[in-house]
C-alpha cells in the first residue's frame, strides 16, 4: 500500500506541475500560434486613408451607380422622343385597317368607326411596347437607311403585331383566324416598313437642306 501510494501522490505532483508550467506560458508564444492572415494591400491602404477620403470615395461610387442606373433609364425610347415618326406609324396603321375594312366591303366604302377600331388593338400593341423594341431610338448614321428601317420595324413588328391579333381576338370575344393572322402580318411589315423607309429618307433630305 506504501508503493501504491507513493506512485500516487508522485502522478498528482506531475500532473499539478504541467497544469502549472501551462500556466505561466508567456502570452506572446500564444499570440503566435493565432496571429492573424494577412490583409491585401488595396484593403490596409483604405484603412490608412483619412475618414475624410473614405467617405468621399464611397460617395464617388454611390454616384456612379446612380449615373449608370439613369442612363439604363434614359437608352428607352418612347413615341414622344420622335413625335412625327409616331404619326407616321398611327397613320400606317389606320391605312392598313382601312385597306382591310374596304376589301371587305361590297362597294368598296369605309366605315370611320370600324377602321378605328380595327387599328385600336395594333396601335395600342406598337405604341405600349415601343420603349422595350426600340422602334423610338435615335437612328444609326453609320448603316444603310433602308436596311436600318426595315430592321428596326421589324423590332417591333414581331412583338407588336401578335399582340395585336391577341387584342383584337379579346375584343371581338374569339380568336381570329389563321388566313387574317398571316395578312395583317404580311401587310403591317410592308406598310410600316415602307413608310418608314419614306419617312426616313424624308428626314435625312430635310436635315440635309437646312444645314
Amino acid at each position: 500500500m506504501t508503493i501504491m501510494q507513493h506512485m500516487g501522490s508522485t502522478c498528482l505532483l506531475l500532473l499539478l506541475l504541467v497544469q502549472t508550467c501551462d500556466a505561466f506560458v508567456p502570452l506572446s508564444t500564444k499570440l503566435q500560434n493565432h496571429r492573424p492572415l494577412p490583409k491585401s494591400p488595396s484593403i490596409v491602404a483604405h484603412q490608412h486613408l483619412p475618414r475624410t477620403f473614405r467617405s468621399t470615395s464611397s460617395v464617388l461610387s454611390m454616384q456612379n451607380q446612380d449615373e449608370e442606373e439613369k442612363t439604363g433609364l434614359n437608352s428607352l425610347s418612347t413615341p414622344l422622343d420622335r413625335p412625327v415618326l409616331a404619326v407616321v406609324d398611327l397613320l400606317s396603321l389606320f391605312l392598313f385597317a382601312g385597306i382591310g375594312k374596304a376589301s371587305h366591303s361590297a362597294d368598296g366604302s369605309l366605315d370611320i368607326g370600324a377602321v378605328l377600331i380595327t387599328a385600336l388593338p395594333f396601335v395600342a400593341a406598337w405604341f405600349l411596347t415601343s420603349p422595350l423594341t426600340g422602334v423610338y431610338s435615335d437612328d444609326d448614321q453609320s448603316k444603310n437607311v433602308i436596311s436600318d428601317a426595315f430592321v428596326k420595324t421589324a423590332k417591333g413588328w414581331i412583338v407588336a403585331i401578335p399582340l395585336g391579333c391577341v387584342l383584337r381576338g379579346v375584343i371581338k370575344g374569339y380568336v381570329p383566324p389563321l388566313p387574317f393572322v398571316i395578312v395583317t402580318m404580311i401587310a403591317t411589315l410592308v406598310i410600316l416598313g415602307g413608310a418608314r423607309v419614306v419617312f426616313s429618307f424624308a428626314e435625312d433630305f430635310f436635315v440635309e437642306f437646312v444645314n
